[in-house]
């Protein structure tokens, strides 16, 4: 069952453990198997076993209870899945139901496709935010934000301790914003974010990228953020329209 060599056989566990809790295999409040069952079960000693037990547990996944055993915590840590509902308010949402760590504050010259995503001069300087976003207190997503100088130098980084930074646009810099293009991808941890986001290199993660606009359609921010596979999904409603029934769903 555990067959690829080039990875911990205590990640795999911890992995293959882990998947059956976020997926509800393993159900809230579940009592799993002993210790002695689960290292028989996946062929390792309790030493390794109990190496992916800790992980999980420092994620609150689970809950070892001493005389009693392990269970699966009865609230899952982390957020829903986020729905795509095509509105600001989603975004703005978001922020306010999550706690904010930032990493770094700083003017610094904007790469080519920085100021070209905010249509500015190639060369000059604009302010970086880079952020963490945690719920409950465990990171969960990386932030990297990039303003003009215009916009960027009128924040206060205490600011965005207790307010998301797209309240603090609309009111307190009364910018009215109108909407958003978003891409959405997929990455790898590096040896910068994996510690950040208390994962490990190579681990799975979302990505988006956003530039949003004000209401004369004028970039106000572009922003690069990675989630945690593991803890962030997003959930995407389709409707059809009445003249759209005799069409294909193409896969």
């Amino acid at each position: 069952m555990l067959a690829n060599k080039a990875i911990p056989l205590y990640y795999q566990i911890e992995t293959i453990l882990r998947r059956k809790i976020l997926e509800g295999e393993f159900e809230s409040g579940m009592l799993l198997a002993n210790e002695e069952t689960l290292a028989e079960q996946y062929k390792v000693s309790r030493i390794t076993l109990r190496q992916a037990l800790s992980s999980l547990e420092q994620d609150g996944l689970i809950i070892r209870k001493r005389g009693k055993g392990t269970f699966v915590s009865e609230t899952l840590p982390g957020l829903q899945a986020a729905n795509l509902t095509g509105s600001m308010e989603d975004l703005i949402s978001m922020g306010i139901k999550t706690s904010t760590k930032i990493i770094n504050f700083s003017l610094t010259p904007g790469a080519r496709t920085i100021t070209d995503c905010l249509a500015l001069p190639e060369g000059i300087e604009v302010v970086r935010i880079e952020r963490l976003r945690l719920a409950k207190g465990s990171p969960f997503s990386y932030i990297l934000n990039h303003l003009s100088p215009t916009i960027g130098q009128k924040i206060q980084p205490a600011d965005l301790l207790v307010k998301p930074l797209l309240k603090i646009l609309e009111d307190d810099l009364h910018i009215d914003l109108a909407g958003a293009i978003q891409k959405i991808g997929a990455d790898i941890a590096d040896s910068y974010i994996a510690p950040l986001l208390k994962i490990r290199v190579g681990d799975p993660l979302l990505k988006i990228e956003r530039t949003v606009f004000d209401e004369d359609q004028k970039p106000v921010e572009y922003v690069s953020a990675l989630y945690r596979a593991d803890r962030y999904s997003y959930t995407v409603r389709l409707e059809r329209k009445e003249a759209e029934r005799t069409s294909q769903w193409n896969l």
